[in-house]
This record gives structure tokens, sequence and C-alpha cells, in this order.
């Protein structure tokens, strides 16, 4: 099997007090299998060493357009066809006006100019600066010739003044760098995700709950964000807390009746896609107490009922309609045989366009995931175990298959 090219991220660093935070961003770019190299502004040197990047990246710095690295190669050139994403972060005001006007008196201004890679702009400045109406009109412009902005975050500023102008967490300038560099073939989309777990209160200090972490519909939804889409997660309890792309709209939930109600008012304004992945406790106590139930020596029932089928009643809404696409999971235990009839069994009778099964020892608790995709029309395919974000891009090709 080939293997994948890792994705090559120039990454130019401006004259910002926030250049210090660069560091971090090729780091956070790098563990998620990058190669970053970086050409550094001579204002931004003034705020951290060239050195530094050199050492965290193990690849040169390009900081000055007479400090050629390979006899017979333009620099800047060389970098503007290697690069598969240009991010600039920070981009100080000044780099986004000289960008906006084409010029090109600094390797990175020419690199902008000469690249075919898509570009990121991740500005940082004081509010006053970042809010100009001058500044403003130039990331219009940029962003009408198709560069991507990371809006920057409020907050106290290094100035002393406070607003929008702090540079954006390296996780969001990841994400949207990602979604730029994406397919783009759910740009329009609108995709609606559950996960996590739900929990059933026996009083109000204990529950009923499993062991999902959510991992699995947290990567969907991270892919589906990648690939354009409009993304809604609805979600159960998730420890620890995931960094999300700020533009996912997350609704958290906490019992199977709350994600029903969500899921359902949802499902009403015409998602093209929804995925059902958390996991729905199937009972919950039929009389929650109301004040802690006091320890004893002696035996005690709890009384269940049965939780409402969420995927069934989204299924029946659905009818023969092609909208929305709809995903169920199931998740068993045994063989992957079994595991492959018992999903078979649970597409017709949920109406699921696709179904995922896998099984709770390849799963719960865990970053990778081995799974089988059991399509209404088609073969079904196994995967390897991988990362979950390599399942999600398999679930998310397999959609785009289905349907076109």
């Amino acid at each position: 099997m080939t293997k994948r090219r890792r994705t090559r991220i120039l990454l130019g660093v401006t004259g910002s007090i926030a250049a210090y935070k660069a560091a971090e961003i090729a780091r956070y770019f790098m563990k998620r299998g990058c190669v970053v190299r970086t050409v550094i502004s001579e204002s931004a040197e003034k705020f951290i060493s060239s050195l530094t990047f050199e050492s965290l990246t193990g690849q040169p710095v390009l900081r000055s357009f007479w400090e050629e690295t390979k006899p017979g190669a333009i620099g800047h050139i060389a970098l503007a066809d290697w690069a598969d994403g240009v991010v600039v972060a920070p981009a100080s005001a000044d780099c986004i006006a000289k960008a906006a006007h084409g010029f090109a008196d600094s390797p990175l201004l020419a690199i902008l100019l000469a690249t075919r890679a898509p570009i990121v702009f991740a500005p940082a400045m004081n509010v006053n600066m970042f809010e100009h109406p001058q500044t403003q009109e130039n990331i219009d412009t940029l962003r009408a010739r198709g560069v991507t902005f990371v809006d920057p975050g409020s907050g106290s500023l290094a100035c002393g003044w406070k607003g929008r102008g702090r540079l954006a967490d390296a996780s969001e300038v990841y994400s949207v760098t990602m979604r730029a560099l994406g397919p783009h073939d759910l740009i329009g989309k609108r995709v609606l995700i559950s996960t996590g777990p739900t929990r059933e209160a026996i009083d109000p200090v204990r529950f009923i709950s499993n062991r999902s972490s959510g991992k699995m519909g947290v990567a969907l939804a991270r892919e589906a964000y990648r690939r354009g889409a409009t993304v809604t997660l609805v979600h159960g309890p998730l420890s620890p807390s995931p960094r999300l792309p700020t533009t996912i709209h997350r609704v958290s939930i906490t019992s199977a009746t709350e994600l029903r109600e969500e899921m359902l008012r949802r499902v009403e304004d015409s998602p093209d896609i929804v995925i059902m992945a958390a996991a729905v406790a199937d009972y919950r106590p039929a009389q929650a107490a109301s004040e802690k139930i006091k320890k004893s020596a002696a035996r005690r029932a709890i009384e269940l009922e049965a939780n409402p089928d969420i995927l069934v009643e989204i299924g029946e809404r659905k009818g023969g309609s092609p909208k929305p696409f709809l995903v169920g999971f199931a998740v068993e235990t045994g063989t992957p045989e079994e595991l492959v009839e018992e999903v078979r069994r649970k597409l017709s009778r949920k109406n699921a366009d696709l179904m995922v099964g896998n099984l709770a020892q390849d799963s719960f608790d865990k970053d990778t995931n081995r799974v089988c995709l059991v399509p209404r029309r088609g073969d079904t395919i196994s995967t390897d175990t991988a990362r979950k974000s390599a399942v999600a891009r398999k679930i998310f090709d397999l959609i785009g298959d289905l349907t076109k």
C-alpha cells in the first residue's frame, strides 16, 4: 500500500508580539504529521529567533532574499512551489496591507504572490488596528482572492487594550488550515452528528451509563468540517472536553430523552447527512429518586424501562426520501462475523442508508477503531485498525460514493 505523503506547511512569521506563539503552532502541525518550514520577517526576528524554528522543525529558515540555501535555486520560488499550504501566523497589519496591495519586498510577500497553494492568515494586533476600516478592507480584498482567515480571539492584549486581536489558538489555526486544504466535497452541506454516552439518573448523584468516550463522533465532526460542511455536534458528557473548530455548533445533552428531543428537532431542519454515533443507554430507571438513596444492608432493586430508539424514529421520519443520508452505529461483543450479521439486521430495521459496526473491545476508551461498513446498497467493507480520524475519512469517502 502506498504511504501517504506528509502535508507540507510553510509557516510565515511576521512582526507581532505574538510571534513567540508561532513556535507552538509549528509544533502543533508537526505533531499531526505535517512537515513544517518557516519564513520569518526581519521584524519578527526581534521577537523570536529563527534558530528556534530551525531547532523545532529540523528545517532551514528563510530570512532574506540574499540567503539562498541551494546554489542555482531561487529560495522563495522553490518554497512557494514546495508548500501544500501557506500559513501566516501571526499576520501583522503591515503584512496584511502589503499582501492586499501586491507588495513583494520580503521573501514571505514574494511567496504569497508566487504560490498556488491555499493561503491562511491568522491576524494578531491591537484591537483598534484590527477594527480599522483600512485593515478590514484589506482583509476583505484578500478574502475575495481566496485567502482564508482565522478569526482572532478576544481578551487582554499585550498593548494593554482589551478586544479582538489575540492570535487564535494553535488548534484553531490547524483546523482552519486543514479545511482550506481539504477536498471540499461537503461545501454547502449540513451534517448533524451525535456522539458520546448518555447518563440516566438513578438519583441526584448516581446514574446508569456506558464506556463511550465520544471520540469517534468527534473525529467524524472534525472530518466533516475539514471537507467544508456546516456541522452540528450533539454530544453527551465528554471528558476531557475536546478542542473543536469554533464554527462547529456544539449542543450538550445528558440523557437519552434530551438527545432524542435535540436530534428529532434538528432533523426537522432537513440536514443533508445525519450520523447517530452516540452510545445511547438502552434503559433508564423507571423513576429517578429526588434525593440521594441512602446506603443500607438491604438488597435494592431498580426498575428499568426502555429508552426510545432514536435511530429508528429518524428512519421512520425519513421514509423513502433520500434526504437525510442516514448513518447509524452499532457496538457489539463477539466475533467480527457475528458483528457483521447483527449490523445487517439493524440496517433494514432502522431504515438507515449505512450502518457502521464496531466491537466494544476495539473502540471503547481508545484512539483507534476497527469497523465494518454495511451500506443499504453495495458490499460490506471491513477496515483495519486505524486512528479514529482515519476511520472517519473512510466513512465520509464511502458516503461520498453512495450519494453521487
